[in-house]
């Protein structure tokens, strides 16, 4: 059954968060340590079977809230969102990328050009509520996400990956995409986003993974390896799309099929979640998975009144940045090295 915009836009954004919680107990690991540690169905394994973000989500929301203060005004969105981001570091993430790292360090020093040459995933976690919100008006998503891209990462990798997530998740709210597309269909569109010899490649190992009787084997040989799925755009992107596409209209194989993978799972389970969320709205996000959300400032209630904010305006969201990150912060790292020394034990 299609789901109505504004659920796809509430299951883009709680869809990307669950993905990354569930996924980030998992980040770094291989495919095999992953197989040795899972035991029984996929569930939290992050704090006493609760599920935390991490800045996959963060990014996210700050794209969300950023769109909804600048009202389609570019300029404003690139100031809202750079802002963000500066007071973001100061509140001492665990798991920041280099590039994203360096890049806001040189918006805290007034560069104007703050973006590093870097194809890493950052662009691509946080598209996908570009398109997700400005799913009916083209021009204005490629300017949105080709700025979000910018501030952090300048090679052209890193917006075409960003720009393909942005563009699935429009036509997955704007309801063009109701039912799973032919992937002729998916194949035309992601060639049409750029010539670039990487990414026409890697688009062709997409046809080729979906046309497979095994699509994870076969994705694997061609974005992961041993080490699993790394934080390349042209190895995420390609992977998240993949696991969406193949799982359609199912959200616990498209995550769990990320998990099984390996490598920078949290990213990659948010990206493709948010896929996943917007195809099968709030209610095909599971029960279990959504009340085991536990955070905050950036709760599960938060990023519902925050979707629910971008189609109504009289809904009251906070749209401030929260220095409770802050706080919070400093216990996920602490979490976050307890686990450090939970994978220093068998089974390996």
């Amino acid at each position: 059954m299609p789901v109505s915009a504004s659920d796809a836009i509430a299951g883009c954004l709680m869809g990307g968060a669950v993905g990354d919680a569930m996924g980030l107990p998992f980040e770094g690991l291989s495919p095999r340590r992953i197989a040795r540690l899972r035991k029984g169905s996929l569930r939290y394994r992050f704090f006493f079977a609760h599920g935390m973000i991490s800045d996959d989500t963060d990014h996210a929301i700050f794209v969300t809230q950023a769109l909804i203060k600048s009202k389609g005004d570019i300029g404003k969105f690139k100031k809202s969102l750079s802002w963000r981001l500066r007071l973001w570091l100061i509140c001492l993430p665990a798991g920041l990328g280099f590039a994203t790292l360096r890049s806001i360090i040189k918006l805290w020093l007034g560069f104007t050009n703050s973006g590093v040459y870097s194809a890493g995933n950052g662009p691509s976690m946080r598209s996908a509520m570009i398109g997700a919100i400005l799913s009916n008006d083209a021009s204005a998503r490629n300017a949105h996400v080709q700025t979000s891209t910018l501030l952090t990462h300048t090679d052209t990798k890193a917006f075409t990956g960003a720009l393909a997530i942005a563009e699935i998740a429009a036509r997955l709210v704007n309801q063009t995409w109701q039912t799973r597309p032919s992937l002729d269909e998916l194949i035309n569109l992601l060639n049409s986003l750029s010539d670039d010899t990487e990414w026409q490649a890697a688009v062709k190992g997409i046809q080729e993974s979906c046309l497979a009787p095994d699509p994870a084997l076969i994705a694997q040989n061609h974005f992961g390896g041993k080490h699993g799925i790394s934080g390349y755009t042209m190895h995420t992107v390609p992977f998240a799309i993949i696991a969406w596409y193949r799982h359609f209209g199912s959200y616990h194989n498209t995550i769990d099929a990320v998990v099984n993978a390996g490598g920078d799972v949290d990213s990659v389970a948010a990206i493709a979640g948010a896929l996943a969320g917007a195809s099968v709205g709030l209610a095909g996000i599971p029960q279990e998975w959504r009340d085991g959300l536990m955070d905050w400032p950036h709760s599960r209630q938060y990023l519902q009144i925050l979707a629910s904010k971008v189609n109504d305006p009289e809904v009251k969201a906070g749209l401030h940045f929260s220095f409770w990150l802050f706080p919070r912060n400093i216990i996920f790292l602490v979490i976050v090295l307890l686990h450090g020394f939970r994978r220093l034990l068998p089974p390996y």
